[in-house]
């Protein structure tokens, strides 16, 4: 808003030559000035806006969801392969499984800042539709309106709920693959993976419970989606 004020007054000085302030011109000039910007600031803050800010989050978190499940069944693979290899190198297979578990490590970490993000963005949306009830004249409107938001807000606080759960499962499982990482790295030799076996065992045990709790988040974040959603169509299950 600055930047084409200035852009003008440059204009109107090389059109008019020099502007002449009196006091009620100043005075208006930044009253209009002032207007304007909380009119363009005040925008960004209305309920719709800030829903589909919410649906956003929610819809990305999804994404990062997703790319944990695949990448956690290729780490599985990865470390398996190792344990399954009968002769050549084993550097080639370990070399994988670090680097499978390296992108394991990175998306759970991205999924969590995605899940900060939803967590943000879904309290702003709540707070403004809260705000803006009170807007609202029509008393029995406002009572529907405040019921509605009440649903939503224990459907949108199941997901985050059940994301710090999840994430409960998740990091002790990528702690434990990281160590048996290390141990490996230290002795990748066939007495090393003999020994390092009922680990590789425990690790693909815990792998089934993680991958069912994010699969249980992820058609959870679909519902909330589904509710959330501006579609025609859609509904909670």
């Amino acid at each position: 808003m600055l930047k084409y004020t200035d852009e003008w007054l440059q204009k109107y000085k090389q059109q008019k030559g020099p502007i002449i302030w009196n006091a009620l011109g100043l005075a208006t000039f930044f009253i209009i000035l002032w207007g304007s910007q909380a009119f363009f600031s005040g925008c960004a803050t209305t309920g719709p806006e800030k829903k589909q800010k919410a649906v956003s989050s929610i819809e990305e978190f999804r994404k990062e969801l997703s790319k944990n499940l695949n990448q956690v069944t290729e780490t599985l693979t990865a470390l398996n392969q190792i344990a399954k290899t009968g002769e050549g190198d084993l550097y080639k297979p370990y070399k994988n499984f670090v680097k499978q578990l390296d992108r394991t490590t990175e998306n759970s970490r991205n999924m969590s800042k995605h899940a900060d993000d939803m967590a943000m963005k879904g309290k702003q949306y709540f707070d403004t539709w809260e705000k803006e009830l009170s807007n609202i004249i029509n008393s029995e409107l406002r009572s529907k309106g405040k019921e509605r938001r009440g649903e939503v807000s224990n459907t949108f606080s199941r997901i985050t709920n059940l994301a710090q759960k999840v994430q409960s499962t998740y990091q002790p499982f990528i702690s434990d693959l990281t160590d048996i990482k290390t141990a490996l790295g230290n002795d990748l030799t066939t007495t090393g993976i003999v020994t390092l076996k009922p680990y590789i065992t425990k690790a693909n045990e815990n792998a089934k419970t993680v991958m069912a709790k994010l699969q249980e988040l992820a058609d959870e974040v679909d519902r909330v989606t589904n509710a959330l959603s501006s579609r025609v169509g859609l509904s909670i299950e």
